[in-house]
């Protein structure tokens, strides 16, 4: 489940030295207690949307967030089959398209 996920994300984060608390959000009402798939139905095109903002030059900024991004992506690709020019990446590194309102909505 995604609870299973986290807790075992936050253990090993912890056992590294890291005090990161991930995460979960999202815009539609998920069970966290329901197993989690990546692919619902896997037949059809795969698409993924990767978003990685460390707001760079901010006050707060993050490290870590695109190198998230960039391992997320050759899994899904070596992993689960997903094709490159399906994904889409918006990431605030000067070397993708910017992760803002419109773009995320376009993606």
């Amino acid at each position: 489940s995604w609870v299973d996920i986290l807790r075992a994300m936050r253990v090993n984060l912890g056992e590294k030295g890291y005090d990161q608390v991930p995460q979960l959000s999202s815009s539609r009402r998920i069970d966290v207690n329901e197993t989690m798939r990546v692919v619902r139905n896997p037949e059809g095109s795969k698409r993924a949307v990767l978003i990685g903002i460390n707001y760079v030059g901010q006050q707060g900024e993050l490290s870590g967030c695109h190198n998230d991004v960039l391992n997320i992506k050759e899994y899904l690709i070596n992993v689960h089959g997903f094709e490159q020019r399906n994904m889409t990446v918006l990431m605030d590194d000067g070397g993708h398209r910017e992760p803002t309102r419109a773009n995320i909505e376009d993606a």
